[in-house]
């Protein structure tokens, strides 16, 4: 009745090589093993009591080894049992690769259904195609649709690497839907349900913790949360390879899982989704309907359909004895989970979230314990308790989603904002990529072919106008608004909360404007202009130019472009000599802003035209060449303003305390989107590494004491490499460490939050002991009130705020800011807020606007959106020969906020060009 877990796993682990049948595989004999791991075996009826399975379907054990809840399966053994199942059954079950991690490991999902629906998924697609745009439509044809089109139900399990259950639970579920014969729902689930299982959404991760949990396996699996295989290291399984949060990430597309999945999703689109989760341990069972708030764009029928739903999951809890709550912690505010997304796009869409085991066990804080397998169970039960509802309520599922689609056109024809236009402007390339973004999520983007007026402007060819007339308007009001209300009664209760000292409900951000968050302009229209147009691309870069590429004397790049700084970066690497101009100048009479960049043909080879055809296309940035050097205004292109640059080498801060997600957003921002190859160097040997083979050095957000890393040798090392000639770049919570008093790195220093004055007044004289006596002064509370403001606190952390954009002004004639817009656009999360630098210390580049101008989206209270007013988002510092780079804010946050990334460069590159290091 035992098995060791250690064989279980290495069961699970042997490579994918031919074998003859299905036949268990060989396991290392038990006393070469020991008892390590050993777990209970899971009866064959354990999930569902009397389900009969059909004996010639290949079982989980037959393939695996093992019962499912025995051990945790790898990806590749996820995907043997999926390819076992659809080799034995091919006309009830097909498997599709929607793309592959970053780690090269096969992303795949499986439709299941009768053997007449998964020979004509072609015909389903097309049928679904339709019913997603009404406009397509002959009169009849959506009735027709509906009657005979079944309800595809969409099941994504382990978004997060460590929330192991769901995964295994969708081999149950599988092998379930192909095997079971005493479950009497099943005929009418084949009858009316297209099912659509993604197996696992992050296979990086998961093996990350399956490695990491199996390295601290003892003889039985210990459920005490400080144990080494429930122990896991930085950064964990939770995020993908790049330490990304997929289920944070469904319309910044900035992962190839998400770009795939959602690319997947768009060809079906399904009535019923479901992305299967597990949360802490001590928690039960979660399934919707949701907390507030709840995203305006939501309709009432599909809050309908959720508490269907969640109705009969309840029905079946109880049945099974199995806790579980609704409506008290998750939300459907936020449009880029793997619900909420799908969500906008008409689908219902919920998140199941299981009190997870982190390994094969799990103890409670009140002593209780349960294990891998009861996890494995509460999902298989809630996703069949789903299918079963969406299969009997086939067609109003099905009627849902298409009504969706067709009012939302109806609703984009009447409502005030008929059209978003995004207008030829001076960093073209993030317009590029917001259209290109926007396509790729099922949204028509269409870019003009003339010029044309609308809402009181000219605007210009090559302009894109995105109407709100069509099937994807509610997603379009998501992403292109600049906020999105939340319901007044919710945010007045945060406010109460706030003022009782209890901390906010809210559960993630409550701004994520694309157009702000890239920087670009986008103009709401009261009308649709009727303009010559084309489908925009779906290419995130579009190919530059260079203009007279045979010019005799230099190039030039204008700044204030991404693809500019784009193109510096990989000119760079390839030994390209480059200068950027420390001020606006004039040639050939057009005027170039300070930031440009200038490539003399002398500086550079006789290969230079082949490198820059190809660097342009790669880049998107546009070059004009001269054959004269001729300034008429601002510096010559010789003088001691056109300052050469050169390629840094970059070492990032890697691993606690570093914040994962910044750190992996940080080192995605460099490699990914400018091809800037950085060093991760982990903490423990930043204190006495030699700092000397690098340019900058980079701190990213931290969710632990930076101090306590370091220590006064990491400061001292860090102090003496930023004196030498380095510079040293903090992001987010890294700053406060530098700020401190101790460390000194730089001049700011952190603020406490303020002080009202009904707080001055109600506060306590200082409580004083007098000599040989054990208490302090008495005090009289004659009322209430007067009680409540005496037990404020005399200091304090500013509001925490959950994640907002906020409006920032640059410093004009900085070399910093060279080429970034006036008015930057900041998603600010924390409650980190710091005193300026006086004039005589160092510079504050960019700082937040005015308290009545601060706020661009989401949610601020009014006391940090006070304090906030004219602080720094970014400072500069010199220090000796190099330079300390304060961002106070985290500019790479989760890789989305594009309109930062060309300050981000700046201040690798421009700083790096500055400082004088010691050779």
């Amino acid at each position: 009745m035992f098995k060791s877990r250690l064989m279980m796993a290495l069961i699970a682990t042997t490579a994918l090589m031919p074998t003859a049948g299905f036949a268990q595989s060989q396991a290392i004999p038990h006393e070469e093993l020991g008892a390590i791991g050993t777990v209970a075996a899971v009866p064959a009826d354990f999930y569902w009591p009397g389900a009969n399975y059909d004996p010639a379907v290949p079982s989980p054990k037959s393939v695996l080894g093992y019962q499912i809840g025995e051990a945790i399966t790898p990806h590749a053994q996820i995907i043997r049992y999926f390819e076992a199942l659809a080799a034995y059954a091919p006309d009830q079950m097909k498997i599709f690769d929607y793309g592959r991690s970053w780690q090269g490991k096969r992303l795949i999902y499986a439709a299941i259904g009768s053997p007449e629906k998964i020979a004509n998924l072609d015909a389903i697609q097309a049928d679904a195609q339709k019913l997603a745009d009404p406009r397509k439509l002959a009169a009849g044809e959506a009735e027709a649709i509906i009657a005979r089109h079944p309800a595809v139900v969409w099941l994504a399990y382990s978004v997060h690497g460590d929330e192991i259950g769901p995964a295994d639970s969708s081999l149950q579920l599988a092998y379930h839907l192909l095997a079971a014969r005493g479950d009497p729902r099943m005929a009418e689930i084949k009858r009316n349900t297209l099912v659509i299982i993604v197996p696992i959404q992050n296979p990086d991760g998961r093996d990350r913790f399956i490695s990491t949990n199996l390295n601290g396996t003892g003889m039985t699996p210990d459920g005490d949360p400080m144990s080494a295989e429930r122990d896991q290291p930085w950064p964990g399984g939770r995020v993908n390879h790049m330490q990304f949060d997929l289920n944070r990430d469904w319309f910044a597309l900035t992962q190839p899982e998400t770009r795939g999945h959602t690319a997947a999703v768009l060809k079906y689109f399904p009535v019923v989704v479901v992305d299967s989760h597990e949360m802490g341990s001590d928690r039960s069972f979660f399934f919707p309907p949701e907390s507030q708030p709840i995203n305006p764009n939501v309709t009432s029928e599909q809050l309908a359909l959720k508490n269907l739903l969640g109705q009969n999951n309840g029905r079946w809890f109880d049945q099974f004895g199995l806790p579980y709550f609704t409506r008290e912690s998750y939300d459907l505010f936020y449009p880029g989970y793997g619900d909420g997304w799908p969500t906008a796009q008409g689908s219902i869409a919920m998140t199941f979230e299981q009190g997870s085991a982190r390994g094969m066990l799990a103890k409670r804080s009140d002593g209780s314990k349960f294990a891998f397998r009861d996890t494995v169970k509460s999902q298989f039960v809630a996703v069949l308790s789903t299918i079963e509802v969406a299969a009997r309520e086939r067609g109003r599922f099905v009627r849902s989603f298409y009504d969706f689609r067709r009012t939302a056109i109806a609703e984009g024809k009447s409502e005030a904002v008929k059209s978003y236009i995004l207008p030829t402007q001076t960093d073209q390339s993030n317009t590029d990529k917001l259209a290109a973004l926007l396509s790729r999520q099922g949204i028509e983007v269409n870019r003009t072919t003339s010029n044309f007026t609308a809402c009181g402007r000219t605007f210009a060819a090559g302009s894109f106008v995105v109407s709100a007339a069509q099937p994807a308007k509610r997603l379009i009001r998501n992403l292109l608004e600049p906020d999105t209300a939340m319901e007044a009664s919710f945010v007045a209760e945060q406010q109460r909360r706030r003022r009782a000292g209890l901390g906010d409900q809210i559960y993630d951000v409550t701004g994520w404007s694309l157009p702000l968050l890239y920087n670009v302009e986008v103009v709401p229209c009261a009308t649709d202009p009727a303009v010559t147009s084309q489908k925009a691309s779906t290419a995130m870069i579009q190919p530059g130019q260079v203009i007279n590429p045979d010019a005799k004397v230099a190039f030039v790049a204008a700044s204030g472009s991404t693809a500019t700084s784009r193109f510096m970066a990989k000119a760079l690497q390839q030994g390209i000599a480059l200068r950027t101009m420390a001020e606006a100048f004039t040639l050939e009479g057009k005027t170039y802003p300070a930031g440009s960049l200038v490539l003399a043909r002398g500086e550079n080879g006789a290969d230079l035209n082949q490198k820059l055809a190809s660097l342009v296309a790669e880049t998107g940035a546009v070059l004009t060449g001269f054959d004269s050097s001729w300034v008429t205004n601002g510096p010559s292109l010789g003088s001691d303003k056109a300052i050469k640059l050169r390629n840094p080498r970059i070492l990032l801060a890697w691993d606690s305390p570093t914040d994962r997600n910044s750190a992996g957003a940080t080192r995605y921002v460099l490699e990914r989107k400018f091809g800037v190859p950085v060093t991760p160097v982990r903490m423990r040997r930043l204190a006495g590494l030699p700092l000397s083979g690098y340019d900058v050095v980079i701190l990213p957000d931290g969710e632990g004491s930076y101090g306590a890393a370091l220590g006064e040798a990491g400061a001292r090392n860090l102090r003496t490499f930023v004196q030498n000639g380095g510079v040293l770049i903090s992001l987010g919570t890294a700053t406060g460490w530098l700020a401190d008093p101790d460390v000194d790195l730089i001049g700011l220093r952190r603020e406490q939050a303020t002080v009202t004055e009904a707080e001055a007044k109600g506060r306590l004289p200082e409580a004083k002991t007098k000599a040989g006596a054990s208490g302090v002064d008495g005090v009289n509370f004659p009322d209430e009130a007067t009680y409540k403001q005496a037990i404020v606190e005399t200091s304090r952390d500013p509001t925490e705020l959950d994640g907002a954009i906020l409006r920032g002004e640059t410093a004009k004639d900085h070399w910093l800011t060279a080429g970034i817009a006036p008015t930057l656009h900041m998603m600010v999360a924390g409650s980190d807020i710091y005193r300026p630098l006086t004039a005589d210390v160092g510079d504050n580049v960019v700082r937040f606007a005015g308290p009545d101008q601060v706020k661009a989206s989401g949610i601020v209270w009014d006391d940090i959106r006070k304090q906030l007013a004219f602080k720094p988002a970014l400072a500069v510092q010199s220090r000796g020969r190099g330079y300390v780079v304060a961002f106070t804010i985290d500019p790479t946050y989760r890789g989305m906020a594009d309109g930062l990334d060309s300050l981000v460069m700046n201040a690798i590159y421009f700083s790096a060009a500055r400082a004088r290091p010691v050779r």
